[in-house]
Order: C-alpha cells, then sequence, then structure tokens
C-alpha cells in the first residue's frame, strides 16, 4: 500500500520577521519584568524511520525539514515560532512524495530548561482534521504521490506528536537536539481509483535530530536555500 508520513512542521514564509511571522506573546510562564532576547534563527530536522512497502518489504524512511523562525529566549526557557521553507521525503521503493510546504500549518514549540541543568525539553502537536488547509477545495491537505504503479493527489488528515529533549549548541547561543516523533494519518480522498486502492490510513514513529542556527532578520527561505541551508542536523 501507498502511505506517506507528514512530520513535525510547519509552514512555510518568505521572510523572517515581525511582520511576516506569527504574532508571538511570551510564554505563559514569563513574568512582566523578566528579561526577554528576541533573535532569528534557521533550523535542520531529519528524521529516520520505517515502513512497510510491498514486494520491498521493510524500507527505511527518511525526511528532512528546513524551517526559518522567530525565536524569544527567557532565563526558563525558549519559545520558537517557526514555518517551514522546505519538506524533503527520500525516495522509497520508487515512491515519491511532494508536500507544499507553503500551505503546512505554523508551529510554536516551547523549550522548557530542565531545573539545574543546562537542558531543555519540549513537547508538542501539530493537527489538521477534514478542513480544508491549503484552500484547494477538497479536505485535508493535498499531496502529490508519484508511483511506478500509480500517481496522483491524496487529501490527508495528521496528526504529529514531537517529543525533544535539546542542548545549547557550541556555535552560539542556538540548540540542538534529539527527537522522536509519532505520525498519524488518515486518507480523505485519492484521485483516481488506482490511488483510492492503494492509498491507506497510517501511524508510524521515528527518530531523527535537529539543529538551529543564527540568521538576520532580513533572511527569507530563498535566500537561504540559494545560497546553501546555514545548518545541517547530524
Amino acid at each position: 500500500m501507498i502511505s506517506i508520513t507528514l512530520s513535525l512542521v510547519l509552514a512555510s514564509t518568505p521572510q523572517v520577521g515581525a511582520s511576516t511571522l506569527l504574532d508571538a506573546g511570551l510564554t505563559p510562564a514569563a513574568a512582566e519584568d523578566e528579561v526577554v532576547t528576541t533573535e532569528y534563527w534557521a533550523g535542520h530536522q531529519v528524521a529516520f524511520g520505517t515502513r512497510e512497502v510491498p514486494v520491498l518489504g521493510t524500507m527505511q524512511t527518511r525526511m528532512d525539514n528546513y524551517t526559518i523562525a522567530r525565536v524569544r529566549k527567557t532565563a526558563d526557557g525558549i519559545q520558537i515560532d517557526q514555518r517551514a521553507c522546505k519538506v524533503d521525503y527520500n525516495d522509497e521503493g520508487g515512491v515519491k512524495v511532494y508536500v507544499d510546504a507553503n500551505v503546512l500549518p505554523d508551529s510554536r514549540l516551547v523549550f522548557e530548561r530542565v531545573e539545574g541543568t543546562p537542558h531543555y525539553t519540549m513537547s508538542g502537536t501539530v493537527n489538521w482534521g477534514e478542513e480544508d488547509i491549503d484552500e484547494d477545495g477538497n479536505p485535508g491537505m493535498r499531496v502529490y504521490v508519484d508511483a511506478p504503479v500509480c500517481s496522483g493527489n491524496l487529501h490527508v488528515t495528521n496528526r504529529t506528536t514531537t517529543n525533544a529533549r535539546a542542548f545549547p549548541d557550541e556555535n552560539g547561543g542556538t540548540l540542538r537536539g534529539e527527537v522522536t516523533i509519532s505520525v498519524r494519518q488518515k486518507i480523505l480522498g485519492a484521485e483516481g481509483k488506482c490511488l483510492s486502492a492503494l492509498a491507506e490510513d497510517s501511524f508510524e514513529r521515528s527518530k531523527g535530530s535537529f539543529r538551529y542556527t543564527k540568521i538576520k532578520a532580513g533572511e527569507t527561505c530563498k535566500s537561504l536555500l540559494d545560497a546553501g541551508w546555514p545548518v545541517k542536523a547530524k
């Protein structure tokens, strides 16, 4: 069966800045007199999982997310409001998946400091149901599948839960860390009888890593992608 996953993250924006990202306030725990530092980051997350593919058996999957973000740092935590610039899936048994990063929902990640340590933890969920999230006239979000057997558009729901552990990056005040992701996806519709027969709901777990680096406030997704993405998760 053809199944695809849409992991953590988020929607694309053409520019990092107060006018183009979410109008985010402090986290509820932040006090009015607390010192807040605002920065702009670019991030890369890579996640690895496994999936059963007909005939080929168990295949390893990989997904790369490239994001830009406005970041607010306090003594107790780090709030990241981010959107994806690019989402890449590996070619899995000849099945290629294409997602328009411009229509993925925004995401807010709140990393809380672990008391007595330099470490942070985060748990978060990104989800959408049958609402027409990409405004294409169909429920859910559209994903294009290019497969040897058949190709076309799928319309899907998604619920992605992410748990992360982060550490201060030695490159200057950003974050790097490890992530565990679970993705539950439901097929709402498929283009043509072939995809309708082969596509199926799915649940998948994956693990990976992420890393951020500081960027200038005026940088855009396009400028960063054209110049070569400035950070790479290990």
